[in-house]
């Protein structure tokens, strides 16, 4: 990395600029640092992505590695600008590293062809910041779970009484995310225990905004949205089978929807002609409006982001900033606080509200379909934390082993006292290739308050169907 393309590169890091950090040195070892060993894990080739890629290469970085398990669409080519028509079809991941290892001088990127969830724990910890360009709020979730589960505590010597945790400083793995929606977007900096991580703030997020109770749908549309999802929700099961996946993509598919859509407004009174094709297929997509400079900015912010926490050359940003381009070009930096009760790294404990009449079976069904704050807790164990002589450990167990099995069709209230502190843990099945055996994480203390069920269904709506008054 000398002259030419990176000569700006070479400037920033061998001068002591006057917003520079107190601690930083300049220094060429920096630069063949920053050139030769420092690895990057980029999630995502699609909007934000390919801006991502560029953006990383052109910064300095070399050494890229790149996942994402989609491929090329026609409707991708509009704003994804490193791929071409003849790349429809392909893995979005292996054209897009071809593509900038082909233009940047330099930099090699590592394509990887599938999900997140199919690398492990050796995968992520090679890196040294991973920056995400995901449009899924659970798999940012799952990322972040990931990440801070990277970081191996001091030894015990290191540790002081009374005081957090203290973590390898090389075990911690920054993620930077980025996120956009139309002319708005987002750039978060995220150190596990040093600022607060993607679950932390989790519950700011607004929920599906097509997840509506069935009775309101099927009984009580008052928008085309909801005919469109009853359309799909119950018409198409109905008449095409339960093993018939609806496809965003197949225009018969979309024209159905569509069709029984505007049949079930107009037996309710509604415009049956705002149901448009494009509305129809948004819905079912779950469309979110890109816009091609919306990702450029936010890209742009993250390289950004990740060059300075690299090389130390200034500060970073602490740590959230809203980017708003719809009146104009405004970003807002905002830092949130850690959020002691997080599920994912926190240490309080958590609480939550729970029907006084619905039984201990009941509950782990609401945490494993919960897609809220327990959303992470698909395989929940629940166990006691405190200091009575209990007949069995576990309130609940995967395995059905030391626990009650009379408690579960009783009111959880009978079982665990309102306000009381046990443990929940997410577990896993692992086969070692000796045998398989559950595994558990990290254990969150958790407090029930119980409440009505009619008062809970107000801020639970998506259990009216099933729990509500028939």
């Amino acid at each position: 990395m000398s002259g030419g393309q990176w000569v700006d590169i070479e400037h920033l890091l061998l001068h002591q600029g006057p917003l520079a950090k107190s601690d930083f040195t300049p220094s060429k070892e920096a630069i063949d640092w920053l050139r030769d060993e420092c690895r990057v894990l980029v999630i995502g080739a699609g909007g934000l992505g390919c801006e991502l890629l560029k953006d990383l290469a052109l910064v300095g970085f070399r050494h890229i590695d790149v996942i994402d398990m989609d491929t090329i669409d026609y409707s991708n080519l509009n704003r994804q600008f490193l791929f071409r028509e003849k790349d429809v079809g392909q893995s979005k991941a292996l054209v897009a590293a071809a593509f900038v290892n082909k233009r940047v001088y330099g930099v090699q990127i590592k394509p990887h062809h599938g999900r997140i969830e199919e690398f492990g724990d050796e995968f992520y910890c090679k890196f040294h910041i991973v920056v995400s360009g995901l449009d899924s709020v659970p798999a940012r979730r799952w990322l972040n779970t990931k990440l801070v589960a990277q970081a191996i505590p001091e030894d015990a010597d290191k540790q002081v009484d009374g005081e957090p945790l203290k973590y390898k400083e090389q075990t911690l793995i920054t993620c930077i995310n980025g996120g956009t929606e139309g002319w708005k977007g987002e750039c978060r900096v995220m150190t596990p225990f040093k600022t607060p991580c993607f679950e932390c703030l989790v519950d700011l997020f607004p929920k599906d905004p097509f997840n509506f109770p069935m009775c309101t749908m099927a009984d009580k549309p008052r928008s085309p949205e909801h005919c469109i999802v009853f359309a799909m929700e119950q018409v198409w099961p109905d008449k095409k089978g339960p093993d018939l996946k609806l496809s965003g993509d197949n225009e018969e598919h979309i024209l159905f929807i569509q069709e029984h859509a505007k049949v079930h407004a107009t037996k309710f009174g509604l415009d049956a002609e705002a149901i448009t094709y494009k509305l129809t297929q948004g819905v079912v997509k779950r469309i979110i409006p890109a816009i091609a400079s919306t990702n450029a900015c936010i890209s742009a912010m993250c390289a950004n982001e990740a060059f300075k926490i690299l090389t130390g050359c200034y500060d970073a940003l602490d740590n959230f900033t809203n980017f708003s381009g719809n009146e104009g070009c405004f970003s807002d930096p905002l830092s949130n606080q850690i959020n002691d009760s997080c599920l994912v790294c926190g240490s309080s404990a958590v609480t939550t509200t729970f029907p006084v009449d619905k039984t201990l079976k009941e509950f782990i069904d609401y945490l494993v379909r919960d897609k809220g704050v327990f959303a992470l807790f698909n395989r929940p164990n629940l166990s006691w934390n405190d200091e009575d002589d209990h007949d069995e450990p576990y309130i609940f167990s995967q395995n059905g082993m030391m626990m009650d099995d009379d408690a579960l069709d009783i009111p959880m209230s009978s079982t665990v006292p309102d306000g009381l502190e046990i443990l929940l843990t997410q577990t896993t099945k692992v086969d070692d290739g000796k045998g398989s055996f559950i595994n558990e994480t990290k254990s969150n203390p958790l407090k029930i308050n119980y409440v009505s069920t009619e008062h809970w269904l107000k801020s639970h709506t998506e259990w009216i169907d099933e729990w509500g008054q028939k």
